[in-house]
C-alpha cells in the first residue's frame, strides 16, 4: 500500500523525528552536565536549557502527530 503523502511530505515528517531525536539529546546532554556540575547558579542555567528543550521535543512531538495524523498543521 502506497502513502498518501507526497515524497516531500514523507521527507517533512522524517526531519520532524530528527529534530525530536536531536531535542532528546540535547536533553541528555545538559542532564549529564547538570550531573558534573557543582556551581549552583550554572545548575540553574544548566536545567533551564534542559526544560526548554523538553518543550520543544513536545511541541514538535504535538506537531509531527497532527500533520501524521490529519496531513495538516495545526495549533
Amino acid at each position: 500500500m502506497s502513502s498518501p503523502f507526497t515524497e516531500k511530505y514523507e521527507r517533512l515528517l522524517l526531519l520532524f523525528k530528527d529534530a525530536i531525536e536531536r531535542e532528546r539529546d540535547a536533553q541528555k546532554l545538559y542532564s549529564e552536565m547538570l550531573f558534573n556540575c557543582e556551581d549552583p547558579e550554572l545548575k540553574q542555567v544548566i536545567e533551564s536549557l534542559r526544560v526548554e528543550e523538553q518543550t520543544h521535543e513536545e511541541v514538535l512531538l504535538d506537531r509531527y502527530s497532527a500533520l501524521r495524523r490529519t496531513g495538516k498543521y495545526s495549533d
